[in-house]
């Protein structure tokens, strides 16, 4: 290194600061240092960088680095709207907690001017790892100065941000839901979902549907219902007498809804969640491991901190977790000649 920063002409901290691409060097003095580097062929020292990773991540508590988890904004008070945002904060706070950051929660605003104040705010308080959480469907867009940070994106693909993402796998969830219910005798399988998190998950949920229908000999194709928060029980009665459905998988809560449309559950309908709340809804279905994704998020986001790894990526990666079914008493063995009404 010693020797590149002779050749450079500038100090031997400059040389560490442009070879991790610090932001804090103008950016043609980055380039210029990496290149010269490169054609000199030098190699940074892996056992010396293992041990830089190491010193910093035992840091002492009082003084730990801050990350920005920016979630949608909400309530003063959460409640079971936003489990699984509460759940990605969980497990983000689990990791950073393990891996010696200080977790710091902003709300993202609606509006159109909510990337710049977000990136003046952060770069203000020196805050330079940022998780981006479950950002609601009516935000456009978020034109955050990512130059400026190391950041992950959990979900929101409707943002279609250049970011490195974790979330779960909605589409795997969705296949393994029909499988299970196709496994207990129901042949016309209906997926009725809310368009607003469809979209926002970039038609997982209806991907899988379709792909496991397809799959499984004997299911009928029902086209998939996509619900808005009003009219939705008279759109979800008119659906389910149309196509004859005799089960049906959502990440809405249900059970109730159906039943007041005249339906039992679960002799005449089975319902299965495709996102279990442990507060409301249908108990048979998916387990989706929410804390599990905002933990590999924020593991993700402290290898990027710790290569300086900034600025919106090229080819993003992608990490999907997957989700556990289990039994309940809404989705029961199809006893053979049962019909809807």
């Amino acid at each position: 290194m010693s020797e590149v920063a002779r050749q450079a002409g500038v100090h031997q901290t400059t040389v560490s600061l442009a070879l991790r691409n610090d932001p804090r060097l103008p950016a043609g003095t980055r380039r210029r240092v990496r290149a010269l580097a490169r054609q000199m062929g030098y190699r940074p020292d892996p056992v010396l960088s293992a041990l830089n990773i190491y010193r910093s991540s035992r840091g002492d508590a009082g003084a730990r680095l801050p990350i920005a988890f920016i979630t949608r904004s909400r309530p003063r008070r959460w409640d079971s709207t936003f489990y699984s945002d509460d759940q990605f904060l969980r497990g983000a706070r689990r990791a950073a907690d393990r891996l010696g950051y200080r977790l710091v929660l902003f709300q993202a605003g609606n509006g159109a001017g909510e990337g710049p104040r977000l990136s003046r705010i952060l770069r203000s308080r020196g805050i330079g790892g940022v998780v981006v959480a479950g950002l609601d469907n009516s935000l456009r867009s978020l034109d955050m100065a990512w130059e400026h940070f190391c950041a992950v994106c959990i979900e929101s693909q409707h943002l279609a941000l250049p970011l490195t993402r974790v979330g779960n796998n909605q589409t795997g969830v969705t296949r393994a839901a029909v499988r299970r219910a196709a496994g207990l005798g129901y042949r016309r399988i209906g997926l009725a979902v809310g368009e607003v998190e469809e979209v926002s998950l970039g038609k997982a949920f209806s991907a899988g549907y379709w792909a496991e229908v397809h799959e499984i000999p004997g299911l009928v194709a029902v086209p998939p219902l996509l619900m808005h928060a009003g009219g939705a029980a008279q759109a979800l009665g008119e659906w389910i007498g149309a196509h004859r459905v005799d089960a049906v998988l959502s990440n809405w809560n249900l059970p109730d809804t159906i039943r007041s449309l005249g339906y039992r559950v679960p002799r005449d309908i089975g319902v299965a969640t495709l996102d279990h709340n442990p507060s409301r809804g249908a108990t048979a279905g998916m387990r989706q491991s929410h804390d599990l994704v905002g933990e590999r998020a924020l593991e993700a986001l402290s290898v990027l901190m710790k290569t300086n790894q900034r600025g919106p990526m090229r080819l993003p990666g992608t990490t999907l977790i997957d989700g556990v079914w289990k039994d309940g008493p809404e989705l029961v063995r199809r006893r053979a000649g049962a019909r809807s009404k």
